[in-house]
């Protein structure tokens, strides 16, 4: 079958979605059919605005050494034009502490000499796909930075891992730290880059691709996919039965497992997929502290539930401002002690009046545990590619990050497509 008559559906208007769907248009697919649940495009790339400023509910930057996104922005000409960040460190009662306590640079000068070395043994951690894992990058990074002797490094990664709403190295598997975290966005972090944002926010990225896919179906939710004999598959939405000849799926996974109903191998990959619950609430204050403001105290997992980030983006000083305020969820809290927990953090930290504007919780940043990589989880993820013309794409896929994910999209429709 020609491109021309190919008909594609991509289930999941986010930014790994959006990006498909232009790469299969631009390598000269003409139905390509985006659909979306919501009423909004761009899943975790998510932009509000309050007094004529944007302020983000998910991501908030890209680095100046991520290729993939530099040129996204280039051939899209979008424009670097938003606010400088800049980060500052707290502890649990807002008083402005190091990330590495002074008697540790030392050793941890020495640490980050040596990690070139180590990470080059690992040929394909920078490659779009995840394969041939080595088995020590199946280990909790926690355990794999104990194995090459990365004490304070470990505190490093955590402090830029985890307090973006990644998750704990404790649990989280090396190879998806590394993957977020490479050797360059390390030194990018360490060496204060200007961050890329943008002026009407990260959604900018998100109205650059809507205007060039033909047919995005929003408020349309995916219930059902199905095969059947000739080839063809079934996407059941709420509203309709429409027929496809190639579905790509970027949506969370477990959602579809029944679709591999006579591989009880893929269904168990696909129910063991795990997800940070993560609170983003948007508040209006007074007197709010200049810069971005990582609590460094409350990163553990006994702390959830606490601050761990706070953005007022803008650093507005006069009269009422929004801050946007990150926080691991605590599933055996109620909505209602959380957001009081939120509040008593933000007035330790200096600001005054705080009042709830809107809120958001997000299940991101995808994993499986060790256990599953090495019973060959991604071995398993690229071998079913296509099967049944069904294509497995998003976080999961590519791991967390723009830059990731345009990289892990452009290689999924220039392998299969």
């Amino acid at each position: 079958m020609n491109k021309k008559e190919c008909k594609v559906a991509i289930i999941g208007g986010g930014f790994s979605g959006l990006l498909i769907a232009e790469f299969l248009q631009k390598k000269g697919y003409k139905n390509v059919t985006v659909f979306e649940k919501e009423n909004r495009l761009g899943g975790k790339l998510h932009t509000i605005w309050y007094n004529g400023k944007a302020y983000e509910f998910g991501a908030l930057f890209g680095l100046p050494n991520q290729k993939f996104l530099t040129d996204f922005i280039k051939s899209h000409n979008i424009k670097v034009d938003g606010p400088k960040l800049y980060r500052v460190n707290y502890d649990a009662n807002g008083k402005r502490i190091m990330q590495i306590p002074k008697e540790s640079v030392e050793n941890f000068v020495e640490e980050l000499n040596r990690l070139p070395d180590v990470l080059a043994h690992y040929n394909n951690i920078e490659d779009a796909n995840i394969y041939n894992l080595d088995e020590c990058l199946m280990l909790p990074f926690a355990k794999w930075c104990d194995v090459n002797n990365f004490d304070i490094l470990k505190t490093i990664y955590t402090n830029y891992f985890t307090s973006y709403g990644l998750g704990d190295i404790n649990v989280v598997p090396a190879i998806y730290v590394l993957k977020v975290m490479s050797y360059d966005n390390l030194m990018s972090f360490m060496e204060l880059p200007h961050l890329y944002t943008w002026k009407e926010g990260v959604s900018k990225l998100i109205n650059a691709l809507e205007q060039q896919i033909k047919d995005i179906r929003l408020t349309q939710n995916v219930i059902k996919i199905a095969s059947s004999k000739d080839n063809k598959v079934f996407v059941h939405t709420d509203f309709e039965v429409a027929e496809f000849d190639k579905v790509v799926l970027t949506t969370p996974l477990n959602q579809f497992y029944d679709f591999y109903n006579e591989d009880l191998e893929m269904q168990d990959f696909l129910r063991s997929i795990k997800y940070q619950d993560f609170n983003v609430y948007a508040f209006i204050v007074e007197k709010v502290p200049k810069k971005c403001g990582f609590v460094l105290d409350n990163l553990s997992s006994n702390k959830r539930g606490h601050i761990i980030l706070w953005n007022s983006r803008w650093h507005t000083c006069e009269g009422e401002e929004l801050v946007m305020v990150y926080a691991y969820n605590h599933t055996e809290k109620s909505k209602q002690i959380l957001l009081k927990t939120v509040k008593q953090d933000l007035l330790k930290l200096g600001f005054y009046n705080p009042r709830l504007y809107q809120t958001k919780q997000w299940k991101h940043s995808p994993y499986v545990d060790t256990s599953t990589l090495q019973k060959g989880f991604y071995d398993k993820m690229t071998k079913i590619q296509g099967k049944n013309n069904l294509f497995l794409a998003g976080e999961i896929m590519s791991t967390i990050s723009m830059e990731n994910c345009i990289k892990y999209s452009k290689y999924l429709v220039d392998t299969y497509f």
